[in-house]
């Protein structure tokens, strides 16, 4: 082996008199080596290497493929399922599913590392020391009680060089973070666009439906000073016209038919308050009964009632009875 200030390799190794190699290389020397030329991330190829999906519940599917960390390789052979830990009753938590090269353990595997529930969740950190090194494939939202997890709450990070990346050519790797940046800009301005619409939606219908709550105040207050004007003019309840009334904008008409008798009610559009009823009794071939009735403003109490019995003499006139 060289003098540790100096390390070239490889070369042969020659076994001395007591058979002892005189070059030995580690583990380490090769990954250094490698780390030089090829950088961190997962595999290009296939385009879903190391990918994680939703499944059905709580399963996670990591797609088969192959990563590389400081020098160190790893490979998936088949599809891996994960299980992520149930959801909070009551707040959202973050977890992250990392590739993790533990130089202790001498192993590279897949791991969840779970997040705090909380109503300000936060992302946990991914670890790298001398000892651990870690590259984040995705950000995984357990919402608040669900028993699902839908690809909506997976956030694929393999492309963000910061965290994970992928490996390319030699000597530099491919700089996906501005690739990355984006496409993750574009996704904050499509969810900007969105909520500026929605904005202007809720105050476009908040702006119409004070102009048509206005224009029913209106309405109401015209009404009420028609109340307040027929309750102290005798003469114009007895001239009460029930057909003029319903033809008022902001007020309804309906007729209803039983029989020999027909109701119809006016209502005002806003309150549904009764305004007015007739009511029209058609007794026998010759005679007919209508109960006029005008209600006060709370739709309940009458006060004002007029009942006309109308009736064809055997002469053929017409008398008519007002009460």
């Amino acid at each position: 082996m060289d003098d540790e200030r100096e390390l070239s390799f490889p070369f042969d190794s020659v076994t001395d008199e007591s058979g002892i190699p005189d070059r030995l290389y580690y583990a380490k020397d090769f990954a250094q080596y490698f780390q030089q030329f090829i950088g961190n991330g997962v595999y290009p190829n296939p385009s879903n290497c190391l990918r994680v999906d939703a499944t059905t519940g709580m399963v996670l599917k990591v797609r088969k493929g192959s990563g590389y960390i400081n020098g160190y390789g790893y490979v998936l052979p088949e599809d891996l399922d994960i299980t992520i830990n149930t959801a909070n009753a009551s707040y959202t938590r973050k977890d992250i599913i990392v590739l993790r090269l533990d130089l202790i353990n001498r192993i590279i595997r897949i791991y969840v590392k779970e997040g705090t529930p909380s109503s300000s969740p936060q992302i946990p950190t991914i670890t790298r020391d001398a000892d651990t090194y870690e590259l984040k494939l995705a950000e995984i939202t357990i919402k608040a009680s669900i028993q699902t997890i839908t690809q909506a709450e997976i956030l694929d990070t393999r492309l963000d060089k910061s965290v994970c990346g992928v490996v390319s050519a030699v000597v530099e790797s491919v700089d996906t973070q501005e690739l990355f940046n984006q496409y993750e800009t574009y996704l904050n301005k499509k969810i900007n666009e969105w909520n500026n619409t929605k904005q202007q939606q809720t105050e476009d219908w908040q702006e119409q439906m004070q102009t048509q709550q206005q224009n029913w105040e209106e309405q109401l207050n015209i009404l009420k000073a028609w109340y307040n004007e027929v309750k102290n003019d005798i003469s114009k309840l007895q001239n009460f016209d029930f057909d003029n009334l319903s033809i008022f904008y902001g007020v309804k008409k309906t007729t209803q038919i039983s029989e020999n008798i027909i109701t119809e009610v006016i209502n005002t559009n806003i309150t549904e308050k009764i305004i007015s009823k007739r009511i029209t009794n058609i007794v026998s071939e010759r005679e007919i009964v209508v109960d006029l009735i005008l209600y006060d403003e709370d739709g309940v109490s009458e006060f004002f009632y007029k009942k006309i019995t109308t009736k064809i003499n055997d002469d053929g006139s017409i008398t008519e009875e007002v009460n």
